[in-house]
């Protein structure tokens, strides 16, 4: 949480000098939705992730890095707890998956709440859409192994 107290430390009116590709600076608007009640929050599996609790209790969703006049969606959303079950629901993601958000690209941002005991650094799994086919992927750990 501190990372994101600072960026909201650093914005004026919501908005964020951004430097993009070729030097390129854009303002950026970032927009905070109201904490989650108790009540929503005991929608989410029983397995959600404290820390992820945490932000959606201080925030209950967000866009972050959209184009300043809103006039287009390129930026980045972080999901309601609503939409966090809609879209897990919809992309089918496996147990202990959790969609919670979506990028500019239409690309998938699916949390991992799988709190097992694992040695090693770079272990996880997630899901890619490539043409609109579900892959579920896994990352090799530092030794060369995978889970």
């Amino acid at each position: 949480m501190i990372a994101l107290e600072a960026l909201k430390g650093r914005l004026v009116d919501g908005l964020l000098e951004v430097q993009k590709e070729e030097g390129y600076v854009a303002r950026e608007r970032f927009i905070f939705n109201r904490g989650a009640t108790d009540e929503q929050l005991a929608l989410l599996p029983a397995w959600t992730a404290d820390d992820y609790q945490a932000f959606l209790r201080q925030h209950n969703g967000a866009k972050l890095f959209q184009h300043e006049t809103l006039s287009y969606n390129d930026g980045f959303e972080l999901f309601s707890i609503e939409d966090c079950l809609t879209y897990s629901e919809i992309w089918e993601c496996p147990e202990n998956f959790l969609a919670i958000g979506a990028g500019p690209d239409g690309e998938w941002i699916v949390y991992e709440m799988n709190r097992r005991q694992e040695i090693g650094s770079g272990v996880g799994n997630f899901l890619i859409s490539r043409n609109g086919k579900k892959t579920q992927c896994r990352l090799a750990s530092s030794d060369g192994s995978t889970t």
